[in-house]
């Protein structure tokens, strides 16, 4: 029970600090362009600790699902020079447009950190390890042999080698004879064994013989490249994964909200540090994308009336956007109660597989 509520915190803890990143993002753009800000909050509700700094509140509240940076003038007309609306268009589109950036730099940073310590940039045909009780294993295959040919098939040193390799014990049936021959200090050794019969998670049924690869993880270099293509990879189907929600209603079933979230998150976070960083990567993306859909309330709704503003040459007044944002507000605050309804609704009914299906 216990670990249960720890892995809930860190849950909320996480989901927390991807909110925040995202309002940091507006504060330190906001501060660089020299906009009067009022107060920035680590947190919802009410005030555990709270401090003042060149004019700038500071505080952490007590719900840590989130965070606010709230900029003076931002939906009211104000006299002063630094308050939001008396800023040139540009210094708003930016300091706007931060929010969502930071959650794309925090994708980024987590994306890297995967390819450079987790995923697989490479394998080999050199045994990395053997399975005990398996037909490796008991055909005296050996940590470090390189398989140098499979069948009478000669073997590259590289992952078109491994993928050759699996391919041909696949295609036999269990319990067929497999002839390898591999280079241990410089010698060749043959070896045969028989394949053994495993079924995989998707019930499929194939020949193994026991063996692990060895592999590497993508350099600095490489990381930081693939992270960029990985994240328009991963844009491109959150994206058409929207369009067949907006447009053929798909998935709908699947929508959850900040209760679906930390719950799922909780179950995830139990299987270590990968499992985290890609739950930060995928909802740090996904917040992003989010926030720049033109919608009232949401940074791309603000961004809309930036661009309308510069356009027009002209300021729409603050607070009739500030309207439009109120209603958009609450009708994210009634989605979001919605939600939660659901959600807590279908934890109930199933627990969190129920959510993760």
């Amino acid at each position: 029970m216990l670990t249960n509520i720890l892995y809930v915190l860190l849950a909320i803890v996480i989901l927390g600090l991807i909110v925040t990143v995202h309002e940091f993002g507006h504060y330190l753009v906001g501060r660089l362009c020299g906009i009067g800000i009022i107060e920035f909050s680590v947190g919802f509700g009410p005030k555990l600790i709270g401090w003042e700094k060149n004019d700038i509140k500071y505080s952490i509240r007590c719900i840590p699902l989130g965070g606010y940076c709230a900029f003076v003038g931002e939906d009211e007309t104000n006299d002063d020079p630094r308050a939001m609306n008396n800023q040139p268009v540009w210094k708003r589109f930016l300091t706007v447009l931060a929010g969502p950036f930071m959650n794309f730099v925090l994708a980024f940073v987590c994306c890297a950190i995967m390819l450079g310590n987790f995923m697989v940039a490479e394998s080999f045909p050199v045994v990395k390890a053997i399975t005990e009780d398996m037909p490796a294993a008991e055909a005296g295959v050996l940590p470090g042999d390189t398989i140098v040919q499979i069948n009478d098939s000669a073997i590259e040193n590289n992952g078109r080698g491994v993928s050759e390799i699996v391919t041909a014990i696949r295609a036999v049936e269990p319990g067929s004879i497999v002839h390898l021959i591999v280079e241990r200090d410089g010698q060749q050794v043959p070896l045969d064994m028989a394949t053994t019969a495993v079924t995989d998670e998707n019930g499929v049924t194939h020949g193994m013989i026991g063996i692990e690869f060895s592999t590497r993880t993508y350099n600095f270099i490489e990381a930081i490249r693939y992270s960029g293509v990985y994240m328009v990879e991963t844009t491109k189907t959150m994206l058409d994964t929207l369009r067949k929600l907006f447009f053929h209603g798909e998935g709908v079933e699947q929508i959850t909200g900040t209760v679906g979230i930390i719950a799922v998150v909780s179950q995830y976070a139990r299987d270590g540090i990968y499992e985290i960083l890609w739950l930060i990567f995928i909802i740090s993306l996904n917040l992003g994308i989010m926030n720049l859909l033109p919608l009232p309330a949401l940074d791309g709704g603000r961004l809309v009336f930036l661009i309308v503003e510069a356009i027009r040459r002209k300021p729409i007044p603050p607070e009739k956007e500030g309207m439009v944002h109120g209603i958009g507000l609450a009708l994210v605050l009634g989605l979001f109660v919605l939600l939660t309804f659901h959600d807590v609704a279908r934890l109930i009914a199933g627990g969190v597989n129920a959510l993760i299906q």
